[in-house]
Order: structure tokens, then sequence, then C-alpha cells
């Protein structure tokens, strides 16, 4: 697992001991960045279920100002944590030792200027709606996308909220779903 672009591209990332995580292949994250495009220009990265904090150390190295990455489980924590050190990102970094729905909460109570949310749960928990339900009820409305990492097999609502799907794509088993929110920045066609 790597950093695949931005200012620490190639840089190794460790990923939690044990079961607690499922890291995103170096391939999907290759392809869910690329579809994402270079649009990074303000806003907070949002990584809800960071596990190694893969997403959102991609999202800071490829120029995010800053991220907030969220986590319940010791073994994530520690691995995020040792990650972060390595990218010496950690004075552009907030962690929040919470499970995503107290973290999202924080997040909308402070009236942060998110740029992009990633939500990766545990695939056992089929959390997606509820996260997306939480994201499109708060006041905050992530700048340019809600990106959710799930199995293909899960067929994920084309609208929630203020939600809707701007782009879906498949890498074998995985797929990537981007929603944009009506009152966030048209993200455009590149998406």
């Amino acid at each position: 697992m790597r950093v695949i672009s931005g200012e620490w591209k190639g840089l190794t990332l460790v990923a939690p001991k044990g079961q607690v995580a499922r890291p995103t292949t170096d391939r999907v994250k290759e392809s869910m960045f690329n579809l994402l495009g270079w649009n990074w220009t303000g806003g907070v990265a949002v990584d809800l279920f960071a596990g190694s904090g893969a997403l959102g150390i991609e999202a800071l190295s490829r120029g995010a100002e800053s991220a907030i990455f969220a986590d319940i489980h010791p073994a994530s924590l520690a691995a995020l944590r040792e990650n972060l050190t390595r990218c010496k990102a950690g004075h552009r970094a907030k962690v929040y030792r919470a499970d995503w729905e107290d973290a999202w909460n924080k997040i909308c109570a402070a009236g942060l200027d998110v740029g992009w949310v990633f939500v990766d749960p545990p695939y056992s928990k089929n959390l997606w709606v509820p996260v997306l339900t939480s994201i499109s009820r708060c006041s905050v409305h992530p700048r340019f996308g809600v990106v959710c990492e799930h199995p293909k097999d899960v067929l994920l609502p084309s609208q929630v909220g203020d939600l809707e799907v701007a782009k879906s794509k498949v890498y074998g088993d995985i797929a990537v779903t981007m929603y944009r929110s009506y009152g966030g920045v048209d993200m455009g066609d590149d998406l």
C-alpha cells in the first residue's frame, strides 16, 4: 500500500495489524482519484472510516488543505498515526477516536468547509445509506462531493436527500460511487 500521486508519491503506508480494516487497493485508489481529478483547492478532506488513513493521506498528498480522520479501532488509529508521521502531515491532520456518526456530528457542529468525504465502511455493516443520509441532513455541504467505496453487487441509491450520483465505476469486485450535493459546488462534467 502506497501513496499514488502528489507530494508523497510512492511513500509506503502501513496497514492496521489484524483484521480490523480492509485497505483500499492501490489500483482502486488510483482509479478513484483519477475520477476525482485534481479539484483540491479549498476544503477539508474527511475520511470517516479511516483505517490506515490511505484515502485521506492521498487527498493531502494531492493538495487538500487538511484532513480529518475518524476511526474507533486502536490498531487502525496506531497505523494511521504512523502513516501521518511518515508523511510529516500531523500539522494538517486531525484524528478523531470516534465512530463515523460522532465524527460527522462534530464536523457539522463546527461548520467546517468540507471538500471531499470518503465513505469506506466495513462492508458487513452496510452503512452507506445511513452515512449518506446523515451527510445530506447536515448544514455542511461537501464542496466537491462524497465518495463511497463498496462491493460491486451493493447498489447504492441514485439520490439520498440532497445528494445525487455524479459517477459510478466498477473495478473488479469493487465499485466507487461519487455523490454531489445540490447545495455544494458544481463539480462539472469531468466526473
